[in-house]
């Protein structure tokens, strides 16, 4: 309430109450209202007015709902899933890639004391650029014959690039399996190789041993005819053994093309002559590579000017054993 007012009402309160106390000593006429009474009256009228010029305010309660919900409960992840660390992976400057042996495959076969190259199809696998101060070193193992070292290149092996490298090597002589480890050196004396860290070696290896021998094999031509026994003739040719194993052992015929017949047959475990000149008997055998003559009777005199065949087998055991094989020949009878 403003003050202005309140001091009206305290007034006008004050004035009405002394009202009533001089009403008290007057003359009672007709009956009347007490004056405290009449006063109290005046009193709540002028409050009624005062409250009425008064400004009013509403002041606004909430409802409040008539069921309270709580709120949702917080769930947590499951999972809480960290994040990768990456690491940045630093390529060395000199490492090498195998990507295949281009010839000599590992347990190649080889006899002993062959000559062979060896290829290998490197990578440069590193950040720097291989030039012609760069070699093939040779690291551990069986050098077979091979340099220590030899120069890798003439141009440049850009990063990425391949190149094929070669050594000339030879078997060892001795039967077995042999294995060489070779690596790379760079223009500053470093050497290098394969692998995550660029230190392994590439190799070679090979098998040694005596290759299987060859099947037996011989050539044979009429050679002449002579005399033996002072009076026989003798038709003689030349037998050279070409295959890979000892002959011993021969099965002859003769049989005259002209005037058909036979003029000789007949087996022999010692066939093998040194000379067109010698007579039978000879020798048992003859080796791989060598050369001998063998000789038979076709009739005294011989039908000369007919042609003849000669069909020869010749084994590699006596009494027509092991291995044989059948040749045949024509010819001319001087």
């Amino acid at each position: 309430m403003p003050n202005s007012a309140l001091r009206w009402l305290t007034g006008t309160m004050l004035l009405a109450l002394a009202v009533g106390l001089t009403s008290c000593n007057m003359p009672v006429g007709t009956p009347t209202e007490p004056p405290a009474t009449a006063a109290y009256r005046t009193v709540e009228a002028q409050l009624t007015r005062v409250a009425e010029t008064l400004p009013t305010s509403t002041v606004e309660v909430p409802t409040l709902p008539a069921t309270f919900t709580p709120p949702p409960s917080f769930t947590p992840p499951a999972t809480i899933t960290t994040l990768p660390t990456f690491t940045q992976t630093v390529v060395p400057c000199d490492r090498a890639q195998f990507v295949t042996d281009v010839t000599v495959p590992d347990g190649a076969d080889y006899a002993p004391g062959a000559t062979f190259t060896k290829t290998w199809r490197l990578r440069n696998n590193g950040t720097c650029t291989w030039t012609s101060g760069y070699a093939l070193v040779f690291d551990s193992g069986d050098a077979m014959g091979g340099p220590a070292s030899q120069q890798l290149t003439t141009g440049t092996v850009a990063p990425g690039q391949t190149i094929d490298v070669s050594v000339n090597l030879t078997a060892p002589a001795t039967n077995g399996t042999y294995r060489g480890n070779w690596r790379l050196r760079n223009a500053s004396g470093v050497v290098f190789g394969i692998g995550p860290a660029g230190n392994n070696p590439f190799w070679v290896e090979i098998e040694a041993f005596p290759p299987s021998p060859a099947p037996p094999n011989f050539v044979v031509s009429f050679e002449n005819t002579h005399i033996c026994q002072t009076t026989l003739t003798y038709a003689t040719f030349r037998v050279g053994n070409s295959g890979g194993v000892g002959l011993e052992h021969a099965n002859i015929t003769i049989t005259d093309l002209t005037s058909p017949g036979t003029l000789y047959s007949g087996t022999s475990n010692t066939p093998f002559m040194g000379t067109a000149s010698d007579c039978p008997p000879g020798a048992s055998s003859m080796g791989p590579g060598s050369t001998y003559f063998i000789a038979v009777n076709i009739g005294s005199p011989p039908p000369s000017g007919h042609s003849a065949r000669l069909a020869l087998r010749l084994c590699t055991q006596d009494s027509g054993a092991g291995t044989c094989v059948d040749k045949t020949v024509d010819f001319t009878i001087p």
